[in-house]
């Protein structure tokens, strides 16, 4: 067995091997190049810090990883560890992690960040004995929106940036790696930002792709909550979507008012995650 970083590694090698690892997931998902190219691009993942674990020239088993340094900590975020069925039983992600954090370490990283579905409990086990720690539980919706009646004093605007610093002012809680400020500063050709004014006033935003159908964030104004407002961000985008399903993930369970809202309009948390990091 080798192990080596997927630094110029072919993306259709890559990908049959990702899809043939999550076949039988927990939540089975199968992706097209298209996707997996998506996905690279928007998560940040770096091949050069991915690991991938190769028997006979062939990769079994891989881990894809992102990088960030915030607050001045340098942070590896997991966002994928797939091993092929015939490569399970031996150790592979250890393996893998004991191959990349010597990498990592020598880039200034020293938190590693992962998120695991709820009830997988032997990866969530496997975890656990590498080191990691869960850190919070996340929420993932997905449904069709409802239309309720919505306050006709709020005004949607498309917003041509991201006003991070009032964004920020407006939320509770921070969203994981995947709809972070980090992660969306780099994608707002894929985006659509909506605000919400009463007046002149900015009190509520959201931050979604209407391709994929994904929502990243969402939040509204401390000092005008319970106004309905939130119900005509997401009354915009379902006709912005043509009434289609749509997902939103990894909302922070401490944030009751959040689920119950997101319930309230028609959205389901059929999956849930555990985020959970190890420091070194």
């Amino acid at each position: 067995m080798e192990f080596k970083t997927l630094k110029n590694f072919d993306v259709e090698e890559l990908l049959s091997v990702f899809n043939l690892s999550f076949s039988d997931y927990v939540v089975p998902f199968h992706l097209t190049r298209e996707l997996l190219n998506f996905k690279i691009a928007t998560e940040k993942i770096d091949l050069s810090l991915s690991v991938g674990a190769f028997e006979d020239d062939k990769l079994v088993g891989f881990i894809l990883q992102a990088e960030k340094i915030e607050n001045g900590v340098g942070i590896a975020y997991n966002a994928g560890t797939g091993v092929i069925p015939e490569g399970r039983g031996k150790g592979l992600v250890r393996k893998m992690y004991d191959f990349i954090i010597p990498l990592l370490k020598e880039r200034n990283i020293n938190t590693l960040v992962l998120e695991v579905i709820d009830g997988n409990q032997k990866a969530i086990r496997a975890y656990e004995n590498l080191g990691f720690t869960i850190v919070r539980r996340l929420l993932c919706f997905n449904g069709n929106i409802n239309s309720i009646e919505n306050n006709s004093e709020i005004i949607i605007k498309e917003l041509t940036d991201f006003q991070w610093e009032t964004f920020r002012s407006f939320r509770d809680i921070e969203p994981s790696w995947q709809g972070s400020d980090f992660v969306l500063k780099d994608m707002k050709k894929d985006c659509t930002i909506l605000g919400a004014f009463k007046g002149e006033k900015l009190v509520g935003y959201t931050i979604y792709n209407s391709i994929v159908r994904k929502i990243y964030q969402v939040a509204v104004d401390k000092n005008h909550r319970k106004q309905g407002i939130a119900t005509v961000l997401f009354d915009a985008i379902k006709n912005d979507i043509n009434g289609q399903a749509v997902s939103l993930n990894n909302v922070d369970e401490i944030s009751e008012d959040t689920s119950s809202f997101l319930s309230k309009i028609g959205l389901e948390n059929k999956v849930s995650q555990f985020e959970m990091k190890r420091t070194f």
